[in-house]
């Protein structure tokens, strides 16, 4: 449901989607993986409150993985054995995995579910990945948070996540915020206002955990590059992206998308000319039953054309890209993106299992 836009030099290969991105809370499990690294050209501005400022650490490079776009590629999953099954899947490891933190208080933020056990996670041989809100659903608000009331709060999460050994986890704050369907909406405040919160979160849980790697992760068509928090708080650049709103049918249905103002291919740009990698959090087809885009006949359906594009857009610019996580659900009135159990797109899921 975010999308942000650029102007840097960005390659386009064949073919790619772009669309809103949904969060869904899945099931009490999710997945770690590590973003590949491209060392930030722009050094951090100091972050407000902390003692000393460092530029971010560099990402390790992916682990293997065949032949995956470039970066670390993985899936949105909330259990090892919905991992297995996506490795098995495609015949290439899985070393990233996106997740959503359960929002309903702040114990269960601060202390997620994530490597509870070994199927959350906890001896996934990957980078976790953790979408996390401002603070819980109903339980704070932007102005108690743009002035550091919940420091103490994150400080926790980051002295959770050293405490796990997982230090170097990505961190996906108030993603998707340029749209109007989330409590950390920045259209449910001022711009200035959700800054100074997302750079208070920040800076709280940097003074636990130096080496946590913040993304910013926008909804595509969705504008909000205004709302950019500054290098100092980002390290990586997201974009969440479907295909649908309109469905990228074609090669110059597709271009034409990823160039727009706030396209996938803008968003590259715009994190390269910040210094910062980019990564694609949640990307996925869209089906024509059961979905909101379906019904309005802005939906791709089984859309190899989407798929293929999105390959080769990652790939020519992997020397940027951090990760990549596909969002496989079949959830009744989601996305319907579905690529193994079930296989809904049976042609897509065919092109994407010989790309990856």
């Amino acid at each position: 449901m975010l999308t942000p836009h650029g102007g840097s030099s960005v390659v386009v290969a064949p073919s790619l989607g772009n669309g809103l991105s949904r969060a869904l809370a899945l099931a009490t499990t999710a997945a770690p993986t590590s973003p590949a690294a491209a060392t930030p050209t722009t050094t951090p501005t100091p972050t407000p409150g902390a003692t000393t400022a460092k530029p971010p650490a560099a990402l390790a490079a992916a682990p293997g993985g065949g032949r995956v776009p470039g970066g670390l590629s993985g899936i949105t999953a909330g259990s090892l054995s919905q991992v297995q099954a996506w490795e098995r899947f495609r015949g290439t490891p899985v070393n990233v995995v996106q997740t959503f933190a359960d929002l309903s208080s702040w114990d269960t933020m601060v202390h997620p579910w994530i490597g509870s056990g070994p199927e959350k996670f906890s001896t996934f041989n990957g980078r976790w990945v953790i979408s996390e809100s401002f603070y819980p659903d109903g339980g704070g608000d932007m102005g108690t948070c743009a002035n550091g009331g919940y420091a103490a709060k994150w400080n926790q999460f980051g002295s959770w996540l050293t405490a796990q050994g997982r230090s170097d986890t990505i961190v996906r704050l108030a993603w998707e915020a340029n749209g109007d369907w989330e409590p950390w909406s920045v259209s449910k405040t001022d711009t200035s206002t959700w800054i100074r919160c997302f750079q208070q979160v920040v800076t709280a849980i940097r003074a636990t955990d130096p080496k946590v790697r913040i993304d910013w992760t926008l909804n595509s068509h969705s504008g909000g590059l205004d709302a950019y928090p500054g290098n100092g708080y980002v390290d990586i650049v997201g974009i969440d992206t479907y295909d649908h709103w309109p469905p990228s049918l074609t090669q110059a249905t597709f271009d034409q998308q990823c160039h727009e103002a706030t396209g996938l291919c803008s968003v590259i740009a715009f994190a390269r000319a910040h210094g910062k990698q980019f990564s694609v959090p949640e990307w996925g087809l869209v089906g024509t039953q059961d979905t909101g885009a379906g019904r309005a006949g802005q939906a791709g359906g089984d859309n190899p054309v989407y798929i293929r594009a999105m390959y080769n857009v990652l790939r020519a610019n992997s020397d940027d890209l951090a990760y990549e996580a596909y969002f496989s659900d079949s959830s009744p009135d989601n996305v319907h993106s579905s690529l193994v159990n079930p296989d809904e797109n049976p042609n897509s899921a065919a092109l994407y299992a010989q790309l990856w």
